[in-house]
């Protein structure tokens, strides 16, 4: 019997789902994406070691390290650049990886990439419509706006932030503003100013009035990526959101109005059913932690587990139901401990205010990593390894 499994999103966790689930007897994938073939979309990101203990598992690391720009520590700064402690983003004798920055399109190409060399089916412009599981049956309907129906037997929905898979599992849940807004970009690094020779990247810069991270994002180290995030009480309509993000002049103004010598900053930087959902779909989280592609890949690996663990029944539905109960729960569990660490660092990079209480921050920020050393509590956060849910899969 095979057993047809749709993933809905050819963004990071689609594809890594499908080519962990290569190793899941009997199984079928097939990815469907909204957009059309050769979509680019996203800015650089952070890949902790936990997501390329994955990727290792998946076998791109070795060209993703080719690509992106790894580095074990992290360095926080006060707005004039002077050090205040040193974080392991990763470390290769405690984890087994170092930390990796690299631009989402590398992540994103060389995932669809491996999926077309191992034969994995990707159909481009699909745009989910409705879900529907059929009574009587254990077969679920999908239907695309461009009038395409498909019948299979499982569904994962890796369709990001704005899920349609989302509201067909969970269809009162709401998007919840976070109160934040967070401005990318990138540049090379014979634009920044010349203070850059005296200053180790990666760092994150935190002071009276914002924060500010600049991290080499390509294996040379010559392009730089930035990012900074700061609160915005301003709720916006998506409609708004993108006419902000078509705006570069507007989001110039927002960094400018922030990073100026006036507030004390460097040169460097003036101006169960069926039917389940994961990474952003399930659980989008507000940037601090840098670990929202993490999540995503360790998501799809461990559902792959799960189903690799049901397959031994040919995918019997009670059999199913118990691992995908233990996933989901497993999940949770995670999920609980990275908002932790998520919201920890959104405190961290908070502006200080008044010259007196950035004094005290900056001040306690160094002795926080005196006292708990430069892995900052993460430990539990990069050591992860998903082996620790497969064994946690009752016996069928």
């Amino acid at each position: 019997m095979v057993f047809e499994v749709a993933i809905i999103g050819a963004g990071l966790g689609g594809p890594a789902l499908a080519l962990e689930l290569l190793s899941v007897p009997n199984v079928k994938c097939t990815i469907y994406e909204m957009r059309p073939e050769g979509f680019e979309q996203g800015q650089h990101i952070s890949l902790a070691p936990n997501a390329l203990r994955v990727t290792e598992n998946i076998g791109i690391f070795k060209k993703l390290k080719g690509i992106g720009n790894s580095y074990e520590e992290l360095h926080f700064r006060n707005a004039q650049g002077s050090p205040i402690a040193t974080f392991h983003n990763g470390k290769e004798s405690d984890y087994g990886y170092a930390a990796m920055r690299i631009h989402r399109r590398h992540v994103q190409q060389t995932l669809v990439e491996e999926c077309l060399t191992k034969r994995i089916k990707i159909v481009t412009d699909m745009r989910l419509k409705t879900i529907h599981e059929q009574s009587g049956t254990s077969k679920v309907q999908l239907t695309f706006e461009n009038g395409q129906t498909v019948f299979v037997d499982f569904v994962a929905g890796v369709d990001g932030l704005h899920s349609v898979a989302r509201k067909y599992v969970a269809p009162g849940a709401e998007d919840v503003w976070a109160g934040m807004l967070g401005v990318t970009g990138y540049l090379q690094k014979s634009k920044l100013h010349s203070s850059i020779n005296r200053i180790t990247l990666p760092s994150h810069f935190i002071g009276q009035n914002g924060f500010i991270a600049i991290m080499p994002s390509d294996r040379s180290g010559n392009e730089i990526g930035f990012f900074s995030t700061m609160d915005f009480p301003e709720e916006r309509s998506r409609a708004q959101w993108t006419e902000l993000f078509n705006d570069k002049n507007a989001i110039r103004e927002i960094l400018r109005a922030i990073y100026t010598k006036d507030h004390g900053w460097c040169d460097l930087v003036d101006s169960i059913g069926r039917v389940v959902v994961l990474g952003d779909a399930a659980h989008a989280m507000i940037p601090t932690g840098g670990l929202g592609a993490s999540l995503a890949l360790e998501d799809a690996e461990c559902l792959a587990k799960a189903l690799k663990h049901a397959s031994s029944t040919n995918f019997d539905s009670s059999a199913l139901k118990q691992s995908l109960g233990t996933w989901e729960e497993h999940r949770r569990v995670r999920l609980a401990l990275v908002q932790e660490f998520t919201n920890r660092n959104r405190r961290l990079r908070q502006p200080g205010g008044s010259w007196l209480t950035q004094t005290i921050k900056e001040w306690a920020v160094w002795l926080l990593f005196k006292f708990v050393g430069s892995g900052g509590m993460a430990e539990a956060i990069y050591q992860y390894d998903t082996k620790q849910f497969e064994k946690m899969l009752l016996p069928v």
